[in-house]
């Protein structure tokens, strides 16, 4: 057995699209209810929850081997499990340094972000946090894409930033960018607890997995998602957010 599908943490059943819902025109609140929570997202949550230690808050980067494995949607739908699912407080960040696909998802107007604290352009954290309908789950969008996202990555600063979040959080999920294409995931694994990998079921090789899981470091990968597998497993949330 490989050291993929030892890893191998949670199966998700095939998402099938819908819409984000609509912003509710409060910027200083994401729209970020999840009206649903489908059990293997609690499932994955209780994996998590098993490898983190209850004295410290444990931060975990979703990623994934390639672009279109569908990441940001297990990022999106684990926070807020977890958050939804406990009083434990849960921050989803946008670690995307590259892009602000999670702003977009999750209807955020444009609004300073991770990438301002970390060239500079915005000194208080707090201005960067967006407050949700759960009263123990926030967002840090990334605001911006980065003028050199793989400085940013190897920045001080962001070791910085996540021992502030670390303070104020139970659980960090963090979005990221795909392992192989971009250098920057690698370099911000150092400063996480562990990683998930995202795969798409039929889709991605397994030579290409395994590939990113030792490009990330096999003792850094708490375990593969399958996303989109065929079974007979609830269907997902047609709608993330409210």
């Amino acid at each position: 057995m490989s050291n993929s599908e030892e890893k191998a943490v949670g199966l998700l059943a095939r998402f099938n699209g819908g819409n984000n819902g609509q912003g509710n025109g409060d910027g200083n609140r994401a729209s970020s209810s999840p009206v649903l929570i489908p059990e293997e997202y609690a499932r994955l949550h209780a994996d998590i929850e098993r490898a983190s230690s209850p004295s410290r808050c444990f931060v975990v980067g979703v990623t994934s081997a390639v672009y279109g494995e569908g990441k940001t949607t297990v990022a999106m739908n684990l926070a807020g499990t977890i958050a939804q699912n406990s009083s434990q407080r849960v921050a989803l960040v946008d670690g995307n340094l590259r892009s602000w696909d999670l702003q977009t998802r999750l209807n955020i107007p444009p609004c300073k972000g991770l990438v301002d604290v970390l060239e500079g352009a915005e000194d208080d954290m707090t201005n960067i946090i967006q407050k949700t309908e759960l009263p123990n789950f926030t967002v840090v969008p990334a605001g911006r894409a980065a003028a050199n996202p793989s400085r940013l990555a190897r920045s001080p600063l962001f070791e910085e930033v996540m021992n502030a979040l670390r303070m104020q959080n139970d659980f960090i999920i963090m979005d990221m960018a795909p392992t192989l294409p971009v250098a920057d995931t690698r370099v911000l694994a150092k400063v996480l607890d562990g990683i998930v990998m995202v795969v798409r079921a039929g889709v991605t090789p397994r030579e290409i997995v395994q590939r990113a899981i030792e490009a990330i470091g096999n003792d850094r990968v708490l375990g593969v998602v399958l996303n989109g597998t065929e079974t007979a497993m609830p269907k997902f949330m047609q709608r993330y957010f409210s």
